[in-house]
This record gives C-alpha cells, sequence and structure tokens, in this order.
C-alpha cells in the first residue's frame, strides 16, 4: 500500500512540475513578444489626426473639360437657372478657365427657386418661380443683375479647395478664403468641414452682423475637378438646409453706425 502511495505523488508531483514549465515558458515567450512590440512601436511615426478618408477622393474627374463646358450640358437638367444667371452676368470666362486655380460653389435650380430659402426668394421676394423658364424669371423686373453676378462671384474662391485637409486641416474649425466678389460684406467666406467630410459655408459666428440674420449653406456634393486639376467644384445643399450662402445684404455697410 505504501508502495502505491509513493507512485501516486510522484505522478502528482510530475504534473504539477510539468504545469509549472510549461506556464513558465508561457510566460516568457509573452514577455519577449511584449518587448519586441514595445521595440517596433518606439520606431513608428506619429499617427496624423486626420486621416485622408477614400470617400473625400474626387467624384468624377473630368479632365481638361472647365466647368462652364460641363455646365452648359445641363446635367440632369438642375442647372438652367445657373446656366442663365453666368450668360446674363458675363462670368462665361471666369467659369470656362483652364489655368486659374478657382474653386466654384454651384446652385442647383432648387437653390434659386424655393420659396422660402430660394434666391429669387430671398433677395427679390420673387415667389412660385420652380418650374419656369430660367429666362422668363430673370427677365422680371424685379430681379437685379448686379446682385446676381455679385452672389455668385461670392461663390467663387481664389484658390483651390477641395473639401481634404489640405486647406481644411481640423474638424469643425472655420477657415477664411477670399472670393471674387468686390462687395463689402461678400469678399471672404469661411468653410469648415465636419466629422464626415462635409463643408459648412459661412457658418462662422464671429462674421459681422447682418440684417439678413444668420444664413449659411451646407454642400451636398463635393470635388468635381476640371482644367486638368486646376478648378474644383461643389454642388450645394439642396436638401434639409437648401439656405443661400450669404449672409449680409449687398451694397450694405459691414456695421451701422
Amino acid at each position: 500500500m505504501k508502495h502505491i502511495n509513493n507512485i501516486i505523488l510522484n505522478s502528482r508531483r510530475d504534473k504539477l512540475m510539468k504545469t509549472i514549465k510549461l506556464k513558465f515558458r508561457i510566460g516568457s515567450a509573452l514577455l519577449f513578444l511584449f518587448g519586441a512590440l514595445s521595440i517596433v512601436s518606439c520606431d513608428l511615426e506619429p499617427q496624423e489626426r486626420f486621416e485622408f478618408d477614400p470617400e473625400v477622393s474626387p467624384q468624377v474627374t473630368f479632365g481638361s473639360t472647365t466647368a462652364w463646358e460641363w455646365l452648359q450640358t445641363n446635367p440632369k437638367d438642375e442647372f438652367g437657372f445657373m446656366i442663365e444667371a453666368i450668360r446674363l452676368t458675363g462670368l462665361e470666362d471666369i467659369y470656362n478657365s483652364k489655368t486659374e486655380n478657382y474653386t466654384y460653389f454651384l446652385m442647383k435650380d432648387g437653390n434659386w427657386t424655393n420659396n422660402g430659402p430660394g434666391f429669387f426668394s430671398k433677395e427679390f421676394n420673387l415667389k412660385n418661380t420652380a418650374g419656369k423658364d430660367p429666362v422668363d424669371v430673370f427677365a422680371d423686373p424685379k430681379v437685379d443683375l448686379n446682385i446676381v453676378k455679385e452672389a455668385l462671384l461670392h461663390l467663387i474662391l481664389r484658390d483651390y479647395v477641395d473639401q481634404g485637409p489640405g486647406h481644411l486641416k481640423s474638424l469643425d474649425v472655420n477657415y477664411t478664403f477670399n472670393t471674387l466678389s468686390n462687395d463689402v460684406n461678400n469678399k471672404t467666406m469661411t468653410i469648415s468641414r465636419d466629422w464626415n467630410y462635409n463643408m459648412q459655408l459661412n457658418a462662422a459666428d464671429d462674421l459681422p452682423p447682418g440684417n439678413l440674420g444668420k444664413i449659411n449653406s451646407s454642400v451636398g456634393f463635393h470635388n468635381y475637378i476640371f482644367s486638368n486639376g486646376n478648378t474644383v467644384a461643389h454642388i450645394l445643399n439642396t436638401g434639409n438646409n437648401p439656405k443661400m450662402t450669404r449672409r449680409y445684404k449687398f451694397g450694405e455697410p459691414l456695421f451701422k453706425l
């Protein structure tokens, strides 16, 4: 009986020793692995705060085609008013540029004709223009083509600005850009970029107050690349916030004494 007990004890001791050796080997292996990872991590470059999202890449690249050439095809029959506005104000050459670094913000017909926030309603109190011929609407005596021209010039930047981190380095920060407008209240535009990389125009709280209040607009479609990469266009949203981008009445001083 004593001999049998010794055999059992020896067997248990052997199993215990094997378990201890196995745990020691596993612990040593993990320690080596953690040490290796620590060494490698020291050599890693710091991560950028924002990585360029694949969805931010150009939606459409048109080669040498200019923005004006593309607009004249009236894609999806949504730019009739934009085309007519450019023609009537004589801005074809600016939209047709192949060498300047411009950024265009384009308005679909809904941005012009919506009764509440649309351009004709806001600027000229001209209602029910949706579905009408752009030629007839622009011929209305209420329409001031000087205001139309300044509005278009305000929607053109003197630099190439896409929705990526080149100019808009941080999210939810308003950056200021110069426009082509000579109007005292519309020479600059602010642009911010949200967590989903959507651009928001003129949403900065520190812009001077105007008699039209805070009016801003979001971009619905980004990065239409024209003129061999020299110009880029973005299309304003006509969904939840189809407001005009202009914040101030044209020709009014920044501050009233």
